[in-house]
C-alpha cells in the first residue's frame, strides 16, 4: 500500500518537528542553563547551545529535505515497508541507549562493585560509549544492508574507542555519555 507522500517529504517533515521539538522544548527544559550565560563578567557556553544548534540543523536540515523531494519528478512514495524500517530503527536505538546507560553500572556491579565512583576512571568511563554506540552502529548497518561482518562490527568498536579518546583525553572533566547521568 503506497500514501500519497513522497518518502524524502515525510522524513524531511518527520526531521523538522523532531528539530523543533529538541531546539525550542527539549533542549531549554533539559538544560541548567540558556545559550549563553554570563559568568563573573564574561561569556560563556551555556548547556543549552549545543542541543539547540543541533536541533535547528536538523530542522533545518528537514525541510530542505521536505523542500528538495517535493521540486524533482518520479517520488517515491510513502509504503508500509518504510513504516517497518523506522520501527526496526528506533527499536535499534532504544535498545542501543539501553545498553549505553547501564552495561557499566551492570558490569560493575558484577565485578567490583558500585559503579559511581568509577565512573571517571578507565576503562569504566568507555564501556557504555563504546558498548552502546557498538550496538546502535552494528544495528543500524544490520537493518540497512540486511547483513554485518566481523570484520565491521571490530572496525565499529574500534573506531568508538578512538572516537571516546578524542573526545576524553584532552578535556579533564568531560563525563562521557551515559556518565554524567549515572
Amino acid at each position: 500500500m503506497k500514501l500519497p507522500l513522497p518518502q524524502d517529504a515525510a522524513l524531511g517533515v518527520a526531521m523538522l518537528l523532531f528539530g523543533l521539538f529538541v531546539a525550542v522544548i527539549w533542549a531549554p527544559l533539559d538544560s541548567d542553563t540558556g545559550l549563553v550565560e554570563r559568568i563573573r563578567g564574561r561569556w560563556t557556553i551555556g548547556d543549552a547551545l549545543a542541543p539547540t544548534m543541533a536541533g535547528l540543523l536538523l530542522a533545518g536540515s528537514g525541510l530542505a529535505l521536505a523542500v528538495g523531494s517535493l521540486r524533482k519528478p518520479g517520488r517515491n512514495l510513502l509504503a508500509i515497508r518504510n513504516l517497518h524500517f523506522i520501527l526496526s530503527a528506533a527499536a535499534c536505538v532504544a535498545v542501543a541507549l539501553l545498553v549505553m546507560r547501564y552495561s557499566g553500572p551492570l558490569i560493575a556491579s558484577i565485578t567490583v562493585g558500585e559503579y559511581r565512583p568509577l565512573r571517571d576512571t578507565a576503562p569504566w568511563k568507555y564501556v557504555g560509549f563504546v558498548l552502546g554506540g557498538g550496538v546502535l552502529i552494528t544495528g543500524l548497518g544490520f537493518i540497512a544492508e540486511g547483513r554485518t561482518s566481523w570484520r565491521r562490527i571490530a572496525l565499529t568498536f574500534l573506531g568508538l574507542l578512538v572516537l571516546a579518546l578524542a573526545y576524553d583525553l584532552p578535556f579533564e572533566d568531560l563525563l562521557l555519555p551515559p556518565n554524567g547521568d549515572v
